[in-house]
């Protein structure tokens, strides 16, 4: 069995499981942006996926570039996953006004350097830098910029140590900007990182909690969810049965569930 079988059947399981393992959004948005990099396509679809599984949901930007060189890829890897879409041209403002944080899997030299020089010509570049100047987390993947086995398969290993370093001064500026800065396979964990979970899911102690009642016999992690975008505890019948996937997503959103006789 090859490696995109695997791939395949795994997206298969998780695309099965997805709901019960807490891919239900309740941890806010994010705007994913891509560009015109093409090393790590496949990680990056990967990397989009786990923080769905997260718990996020996912609004997708692509530059004109991106979408030409890897929209469809993206599109098929994501398929059948929930909490993702595809934003509008020129339609990011609001979103990133409502978004926890602007994430960047694939990033070309080209939109680097853009960014390092201020320079907003398009809606991923205008997105990215309107990101640092309204104090929302910048995550940056690098593994299209710089030296590594991605850049080296397409031939990109040869260049002077003059051009490397000039690669080298702009990632130091957007970081001086205040973008994170990490390879493609730790993304997901960096920006779980950056953005704590009571941040998104937990309410504030001293505001009443809302009550959602549940008449399902099995109280799943999909029904603690629900409540939880409500902001919301669960109640539930005296007699219903809580399976372990829904005491965890209660404990990880703050939902208390209460058992209550029928009709109480």
């Amino acid at each position: 069995m090859d490696d995109a079988t695997i791939r395949e059947l795994v997206r298969e399981v998780l695309w099965r499981l997805a709901p019960e393992i807490g891919a239900d959004g309740a941890r806010g948005e994010l705007i994913v942006v891509v560009t015109g990099a093409t090393v790590g396509k496949a990680e990056a679809v990967d990397q989009i996926v786990s923080l769905i599984l997260k718990g996020f949901r996912v609004k997708l930007i692509c530059s004109a570039m991106a979408e030409h060189l890897v929209g469809d890829a993206l599109k098929s890897g994501l398929a059948g996953f929930p909490n993702w879409e595809i934003l509008p041209p020129r339609a990011w403002f609001g979103p990133l006004a409502a978004a926890r944080a602007v994430v960047v899997p694939l990033l070309s030299v080209n939109s680097l350097s853009k960014l390092a020089a201020l320079i907003a010509d398009d809606d991923t570049a205008n997105l990215m830098l309107h990101a640092l100047f309204t104090g929302k987390p910048l995550v940056l993947a690098v593994d299209g910029v710089v030296p590594g086995p991605g850049r080296d398969a397409l031939g990109f290993g040869q260049g002077s140590r003059a051009l490397l370093g000039a690669v080298e001064d702009r990632l130091r500026t957007v970081i001086g900007y205040g973008a994170a800065v990490v390879e493609l396979a730790a993304l997901a964990a960096r920006v779980e990182a950056v953005l704590p979970l009571a941040a998104a899911t937990q309410p504030d102690a001293g505001l009443p909690r809302a009550r959602r009642l549940s008449r399902a016999r099995v109280i799943g992690a999909g029904e603690v969810s629900a409540a939880a975008r409500a902001a919301a505890d669960l109640y539930c019948d005296a007699a219903a049965l809580i399976t372990p996937l829904a005491r965890e997503a209660a404990e990880r959103h703050g939902v208390r569930i209460v058992k209550t006789p029928v009709g109480a």
